[in-house]
């Protein structure tokens, strides 16, 4: 196994490699304290921390393929009991995350259900889709993909989407555990990119050989349980090399995953600037607008006084 310097983190990370005997790049994500901390926010049922666990991971793997200076968001919106689930990482690698929740219909689901483990994507979510975007500033063009929420699972949404909308080789594990408040997440991707790959002369070779290497790396991949994944002992450079050491694989610097939000006060101000003043008393809660955020649940108050600075800036700077 080559290797470039690494930053030797053993945990809330992602681990570039590339498979050079076959061209296949892939992302391992291992993460804990980032979505324990996400998901301690919240107050949501175990179902619920499952699927926005397996979204908060996603967002890692899938935000490490693509090079952008900017925010990649993975979101689900449905019409079941869990209406939204919604994720973003920064080019930096700041993580957050929540979900939107009918709670009586979910209620009523949990109700009728002998075995919450049983559920199914489809029960939980109903129909939708997922989207995923990738921003890089009010001057740079957004890219986005959809996919239909038709999966057994999300990760299997993901891989229909690469398999029908960009026609690439794609594979996608995510592996998720909790004891109590604390959760463990893994996620593991490969992509077979056309003309990437330390092999000259690999875009020559038949289709048939091209298959038959994709299909040997899917099912290494598929070997990887869920204990090797999440091994804080393990450490992840050990286990690309006992899953893909015949495939030559490489690994790359890794990078470190970081939960956080990015709301605050001076950023809601700007939006109460845009107010007009005679729809102001719409928004205000026993005197006060009240502003939470739905990320980290952190609350802002705005009383009358700040109100009039925030018109008084509004009229100086037009």
């Amino acid at each position: 196994m080559s290797n470039t310097v690494g930053t030797g983190i053993r945990d809330d990370l992602v681990q570039p490699f590339l498979l050079e005997a076959t061209g296949i790049r892939g992302r391992l994500v291992r993460t804990g304290p980032a979505i324990s901390t996400i998901l301690a926010r919240h107050d949501y049922p175990q179902v619920v921390n499952e699927l926005l666990a397996e979204v908060l991971t996603l967002t890692a793997v899938l935000s490490s393929l693509m090079k952008f200076d900017g925010c990649f968001t993975l979101q689900s919106k449905s019409d079941g009991p869990v209406k939204m689930l919604v994720s973003d990482m920064t080019s930096e690698g700041v993580l957050r995350g929540y979900a939107g929740i009918n709670e009586e219909a979910l209620a009523q689901l949990l109700e009728r259900t002998d075995d919450p483990a049983t559920l199914t994507l489809k029960d939980l979510t109903g129909k939708g889709y997922l989207a995923f975007t990738v921003d890089q500033g009010e001057h740079m063009e957004r890219y986005q993909g959809i996919v239909e929420l038709e999966g057994a699972t999300l990760s299997e949404c993901i891989q229909g989407y690469f398999k029908q909308s960009d026609q690439i080789k794609t594979g996608v594990l995510v592996k998720t555990e909790n004891e109590g408040e604390s959760w463990r997440s893994g996620g593991m991707i490969l992509q077979y990119m056309p003309g990437e790959g330390g092999i000259q002369g690999r875009k020559d070779q038949d289709e048939e050989t091209l298959t038959e290497d994709w299909q040997r790396s899917m099912v290494l991949m598929a070997s990887c349980t869920a204990g090797e994944l999440l091994d804080l002992d393990l450490p992840v450079t050990d286990l690309l090399y006992r899953l893909f050491h015949e495939e030559q694989v490489r690994v790359f610097d890794q990078k470190a995953i970081l939960e956080g939000c990015r709301c605050s006060r001076e950023k809601l101000e700007t939006v109460i600037k845009t107010i007009p003043l005679e729809e102001i008393e719409t928004y205000k809660v026993e005197g006060k607008i009240v502003a939470s955020c739905e990320f980290c649940s952190r609350s802002y108050h705005f009383n009358d006084a700040d109100i009039a600075r925030l018109n008084s800036e509004e009229e100086v700077e037009s």
